[in-house]
């Protein structure tokens, strides 16, 4: 029984510490904006032939400007997408 409860609180940190580690937040639409900007960026600069390297923070703020115009549950539900690869 520890053992179930012990995976449980686990899978539970990894969900939790997971979005935190990676995007700073755990705000969705703060998610939704990062990943939408660092892919822009990425698209941009390989296009113009250079190595993406950092997303500037105008970048990330131009897509928080867009991502403020969505609900929460609009943002988790786009973020879900994201993640599953569904279009």
């Amino acid at each position: 029984m520890r053992i179930i409860v012990g995976l449980i609180v686990a899978v539970l940190v990894v969900v939790v510490a997971g979005p935190i580690v990676y995007y700073g937040t755990t705000d969705p639409c703060r998610m939704l904006a990062k990943d939408l900007a660092d892919e822009n960026y990425k698209n941009l600069a390989n296009a113009v032939g250079v190595e993406p390297g950092k997303t500037p923070e105008a970048a990330e703020a131009m897509a928080r400007m867009m991502t403020s115009q969505y609900s929460q549950r609009d943002c988790v539900l786009k973020l879900k997408d994201r993640w599953l690869g569904i279009e």
